[in-house]
Order: structure tokens, then sequence, then C-alpha cells
């Protein structure tokens, strides 16, 4: 059956469409946490959420303690719903700076926050740790709440990884994904291999960065006509870089 099918309302099909869900079937297994954490942060799920539990489709979360079994004022819980956060667990999800960021989160309610964390065990972390520790690298801004979110604190958690892991830690954001690439790559970081090979693991910044700004190819299957032996050859050649490219995709 197919979700299109469903008795919800047209936005929230919409939504479901937006993250890569067509059937009913792919439902199966999901809770509130693990379907929020599919979309942007602060997108309202709540309608969605509600019609899906109507019709039986989402399980509630094992061993998650609800905002509403949780003592505390009606202006916290208010904040918390706005933000989308209905399980404690998922408070160690934001950074401790986007918390205190929330709609009508005051002073006040920002204490009672902390002393019910503290009596669930709740940890709300910050990003300056990640921060101070990165600094010296000069990685973009944009980069540490993807570290945060990955549970990435030093540059040590990035060894025994691949640069596709890289990837998914930056979002998909392929010019993000090279420039912590070279960046981690110049301090010693040596990237593990996988099935294929992004363009700015074979060839330097300049070249990989002007394939993708060009042509938009990323990777080296992207490149059928040559392996990474001969493109880094052809690359080396008298010829312009523009022209060998040229030749390497006509062959193509």
């Amino acid at each position: 059956m197919k979700i299109q099918d469903l008795n919800i309302s047209a936005a929230s099909k919409s939504a479901l469409n937006s993250i890569g869900l067509t059937m009913v079937s792919e439902l199966a297994g999901q809770n509130y946490i693990t379907l929020i954490n599919k979309f942007p942060k602060n997108y309202n799920i709540e309608p969605l959420i509600s019609e899906l539990n109507t019709l039986g489709y989402l399980l509630p979360p094992s061993d998650e303690i609800s905002i509403y079994d949780v003592s505390m004022s009606k202006r916290l819980q208010n904040a918390l719903i706005r933000n989308g956060v209905m399980y404690l667990s998922q408070l160690s999800s934001y950074p401790k700076e986007e918390i205190l960021r929330f709609r009508n989160l005051g002073e006040k309610t920002v204490v009672e926050l902390e002393q019910i964390c503290q009596k669930y065990g709740i940890e709300m972390r910050s990003l300056l740790s990640i921060k101070e520790h990165f600094e010296k690298y000069q990685f973009p801004s944009k980069i540490y709440p993807l570290l945060f979110q990955n549970n990435i604190s030093c540059i040590d958690d990035f060894k025994h990884t691949t640069a596709n892991n890289l990837y998914h830690i930056c979002q998909e954001d392929y010019s993000l994904t090279m420039q912590i690439y070279y960046i981690l790559t110049e301090n010693g970081i040596v990237f593990d291999n996988w099935q294929d090979k992004y363009i700015f693991e074979i060839l330097p910044e300049k070249k990989a960065a002007l394939l993708w700004k060009k042509h938009k190819i990323c990777m080296l299957s992207q490149m059928p006509s040559c392996n990474e032996y001969e493109l880094k050859q052809s690359l080396s050649s008298s010829n312009s870089f523009a022209a060998t490219i040229k030749e390497l995709l006509s062959i193509g």
C-alpha cells in the first residue's frame, strides 16, 4: 500500500515523500524519534505524528521518558514541543547553545530544564569543547554542529573512517566534505579505502575543485574511461588541465 493512499492530509503525505518514504511498509518500526531525525531541525512534525498515531502506524520508542510523564511547567513543556522535543533523550542531540535559543525558554525555564536533566541523567552538551579542539585546524564554522551530531570531539575520531563516511557527516555537502578532507589529510589523517573514490582523494585541491565546479564530477566512477592511475597520469601531462579533462570526458 502506498502512503498516498492513506487517510492523512496532503501536507503529511508530502512531508513523508520529502524524506523518501512512499510505501506504508516503510513505516514499520518507525517511532517519533527515528522519524523526526529524518527531518530538518525545528521542523513541526506534530501534525504528521498525530495522524500516523491515530492510524496506528507509529510505535512508541522503547525505554524513553516522555515529556508528558515528567513534572514540568506548561511553559517549558510548550517550548519543548514547539521544537520537536517529545522525549528527554532528544535533548542530547541538540547543542546546549541551541537549546538556550528555544523560543519562550526564559531563565527560569532553563534552570527548570537543567534540574530535570540532572534528575534523569540527561546530558546537555556544548559545542564549546569541540570548537576549542578544532580551532587550530581552521574548520569552517558550519561543520561544528555536524561534528556534534556525529559525536566527533577530536581529530582522532576521524581515524578508521572513509571519505564516504565524511561525506555523510557533512550532510552530503560535497564542497564542505572536500574542504574538511584536505584539512584532515594535511594533519595526518589517513582515510580507509571504500568501493569508489572521490576525485579529491586522487587529485590536488585546485584540480578537484575545478572538476566539481565546471563538470560536477565528484567521483572516479563518473569517469569510466580511466582508472585512478590513468587519471593522475593524464593530468600530469604537458596538456592543459581543461584540455585533458575534455578529452577524458569525450572518451567516456
